[in-house]
């Protein structure tokens, strides 16, 4: 998310960004269009607890979920909103017992985190079988990143923000954890975001690409299942020792051929 805003010194990259989602135009454009998919995916999956992973970007996730619980990782100074339950952690190292949460929602933590594989490996750790994951990131491989790229070239500027994996090498690395990844959708093709007569027309179009889910938007929204592999118990089997059975046998006919009788049956000593 560092293409959208500026990040002052006295901010960290997480305020900045609240701020941005907040206080922006843009902002509020791109909250919008994530909402508008997250109701739809949201209200399909069900679940005791959900836990949301990254900046507080003002998206009522209580409203558009049927999961009884809704846990937000804080930050020191993070706001809670008032229906969710929040639990102070690095987004690295979640204080969650394994295999608990049902859904988790990462809003552009792994943009801000500085071991982005490792809060995905506590992400699979904390979900339960067949939990649901849902990620929203920024991609760097977007129009506006390019643009933001050759500006950042040409004045020298560095950022303080860590870069995000993108959907690419993220959808990578979720297979290689064994989730099964659903295709991404493209958000803010287009971050343009204003009252005159052709940004209005940026934003019609921009609205088009985002419902044909054109590639190159400059967010994404990407959902994944985690899979269990079948288990197959192994057993251990004893040699047993061999031993006889009794079987039932007929004695031999005893008498002539008309008046033949039969000794009743006995099992063999």
């Amino acid at each position: 998310m560092r293409h959208f805003f500026t990040i002052r010194p006295e901010s960290s990259p997480r305020a900045a960004l609240e701020e941005w989602y907040s206080s922006t135009a843009l902002g509020h454009r791109l909250r919008g269009q994530l909402v508008k998919d997250m109701k739809v995916i949201l209200d399909q999956w069900f679940g005791y607890n959900l836990l949301v992973i990254g900046p507080n970007a003002n998206m009522p996730i209580s409203e558009m979920t049927r999961v009884r619980r809704v846990i937000q990782t804080l930050a020191p100074k993070q706001q809670l909103r008032k229906d969710y339950t929040g639990v102070y952690a690095h987004d690295e190292e979640l204080p969650l017992a394994s295999e608990t949460i049902d859904v988790v929602v990462v809003i552009n933590a792994l943009d801000l985190s500085a071991h982005p594989h490792q809060l995905l490996r506590e992400i699979h750790r904390v979900l339960t079988p067949h939990g649901h994951l849902l990620i929203i990131g920024a991609n760097s491989w977007s129009f506006s990143g390019f643009w933001h790229r050759l500006v950042r070239l040409g004045s020298g500027f560095r950022s303080a923000a860590v870069r995000g994996p993108g959907p690419r090498r993220l959808e990578d690395w979720l297979n290689l954890l064994e989730f099964a990844v659903a295709p991404v959708r493209h958000k803010l093709v287009i971050p343009a975001a204003g009252t005159s007569r052709w940004t209005r027309w940026l934003i019609d179009v921009d609205a088009w690409l985002v419902d044909h889910n054109i590639p190159f938007g400059s967010t994404y929204m990407m959902f994944a299942d985690k899979l269990v592999r079948g288990n197959t118990k192994m057993h251990s089997f004893e040699r047993a020792r061999a031993r006889l059975m009794g079987l039932s046998v007929s004695n031999p006919v005893v008498g002539s051929r008309g008046s033949a009788t039969r000794s009743p049956l006995r099992p063999v000593e």
